[in-house]
């Protein structure tokens, strides 16, 4: 009987708990706004924008139904609506703060 109700106080207990909080999707626009207050991706695309003013950031977020808490995104500089030669390009790490609760730059790399 002891073993019995062990495991039926462990069952209301499982059953009681809140389920852990899924992390919300990144989107384009808030990854967009992160680069933007970037001191670091600030300042490269002031020196790319010099060499072709044509150049901006565009983040290709990666499909996200399984709600990571950590986005790696390589190649994130465009000029004229094409990927930028190797010279201007950069990479991005994004990692969701859940203390916080909202997305921030981790690593920025050009």
């Amino acid at each position: 009987m002891g073993k019995l109700a062990c495991v039926a106080l462990l069952a209301l207990l499982c059953a009681c708990t809140p389920p852990k909080p899924t992390t919300p999707s990144l989107t384009p626009e808030a990854a967009a706004a992160l680069l933007r207050y970037n001191s670091k991706a600030e300042t490269w695309m002031i020196h790319v924008k010099k060499a072709d003013a044509s150049c901006e950031y565009r983040v290709d977020l990666p499909d996200q139904t399984n709600h990571p808490t950590e986005l790696d995104v390589a190649h994130i500089v465009y000029c004229g609506g094409r990927p930028s030669p190797t010279e201007y390009d950069a990479s991005v790490s994004f990692s969701y703060d859940p203390q916080a609760g909202h997305w921030v730059i981790t690593r920025f790399s050009s």
